[in-house]
């Protein structure tokens, strides 16, 4: 039999051993998540059915005390009692736990099926941050207006207060589903939240919440911005003309580039959706970056002032801002600027200017079937949106205004 390559767990490298699942004797296993949570569990059999029972975070209880947990537990099955159920029990009839802590365990085991780091910190921030009104509360003592109190702040903010909403209350499911508190669950939309809750500001005219830049403005903003020689101003004209999210350019490296084929390849784990991702790159953004090739300092295109890491997204920012004297436009924006113009002034394709913007049509099943990446009619469009925002403008150049 081919000896095992996991290390033992002992009380020095609990903490330090790699993704994976680890037995440490006594039917005590050390279970340490990609993200980087590691849980302690006692497992046992009773009456043909396999159990396990969490005994705590390994960053809380340390190694000696869950081995004697786990001892404890192995005690109570040699006098026939359920251990899981017997501390079930006594959690009931004792004290509910509190909200703050269940939520962490809860978010631990959630974020494992959350590939992308963004959506990681958000929901660690909605857990820590917007929950903290509730984190002292025992889970059975939650009413409707304790997730009213948590949720006000955040109310004028439709996406974040609709997010915080739904995992509150996917927290207070799970916390139903391991009894601990009652089956009503408080942060119900339609039966507790709806008929109490102001009605939220309209998200206006503008498309989602980034003010985007006029596209008939575009042509003398990119006249101005060119006469920058700031690495952070390219930056911003290959996320204007490539029509990519802001931390996709920031992490473009130089290994992601086909310079003979114009394309910026990226793997799943680079973009929002999680789907792979080539960019058809306009020959006014191939030229810049051909030359650029020649005098890298860095893995990154655009690298910050650590080699190793890329460029600050505020930089950006602050170029537009001085630019276009509005500091409520964002980097994002473009991307809005840039489906109004094909929509105002083009007649593409609906679906492939939405392919442009990585947007994928359809309900769920029509999703899965389209693979396809229309890579020659998606260069069209964006070689034609390069050439508008590159022309010269009609107008004379924006002056740059001091910030």
């Amino acid at each position: 039999m081919a000896k095992s390559t996991k290390p033992k767990i002992n009380g020095k490298n609990y903490l330090t051993v790699p993704a994976g699942e680890y037995p440490c004797g006594n039917n005590l296993y050390l279970t340490v998540a990609e993200t980087g949570g590691r849980r302690w569990s006692f497992r046992y059999q009773r009456r043909g059915i396999v159990k396990r029972m969490g005994l705590g975070s390994a960053r809380i209880v340390k190694f000696g005390d869950a081995k004697t947990l786990a001892l404890s537990a192995l005690r109570d099955l040699a006098h026939n009692i359920d251990p899981k159920e017997q501390r079930d029990e006594k959690r009931r009839t004792e004290c509910s736990r509190l909200f703050g802590e269940f939520a962490d365990e809860w978010r631990e085991t959630f974020e494992t099926g959350l590939k992308h780091p963004a959506a990681r910190r958000k929901l660690k921030r909605i857990v820590e941050v917007i929950c903290r009104p509730l984190r002292k509360l025992p889970l059975d003592e939650i009413q409707t207006q304790h997730v009213v109190a948590a949720l006000k702040p955040v109310w004028h903010q439709r996406e974040t207060s609709r997010d915080a909403r739904q995992r509150i209350k996917k927290i207070l499911d799970a916390a139903i589903a391991h009894n601990f508190r009652p089956k009503d669950n408080p942060a119900d939309w339609d039966s507790r939240l709806s008929p109490i809750m102001p009605k939220q500001p309209r998200r206006g005219t503008t498309r989602g919440s980034h003010k985007a830049m006029d596209y008939r403005d575009l042509p003398a903003f990119m006249q101005t911005l060119a006469t920058i020689p700031d690495q952070s101003a390219r930056a911003l004209e290959v996320t204007i003309l490539t029509l990519a999210r802001t931390n996709e350019v920031q992490n473009m490296c130089w290994t992601h580039l086909n310079f003979n084929e114009h394309l910026w390849d990226q793997t799943h784990r680079d973009t929002k959706n999680e789907r792979a991702k080539r960019t058809p790159l306009p020959k006014q953004t191939t030229s810049y970056l051909r030359a650029a090739h020649e005098d890298r300092i860095s893995d990154f295109v655009f690298p910050g002032r650590s080699l190793k890491r890329p460029i600050s997204n505020m930089t950006m920012l602050k170029h537009l801002k001085e630019i276009a004297g509005d500091k409520k436009l964002t980097v994002h924006g473009f991307r809005s600027t840039f489906r109004t113009w094909a929509q105002e002034e083009t007649d593409f394709e609906e679906e492939i200017i939405e392919h442009c913007l990585h947007h994928i049509t359809g309900d769920e099943t029509e999703k899965a079937y389209k693979r396809g990446e229309a890579i020659k009619k998606r260069r069209i469009v964006m070689q034609a949106f390069a050439d508008f925002a590159t022309r010269a403008p009609k107008v004379k150049t924006m002056p740059v205004k001091a910030a």
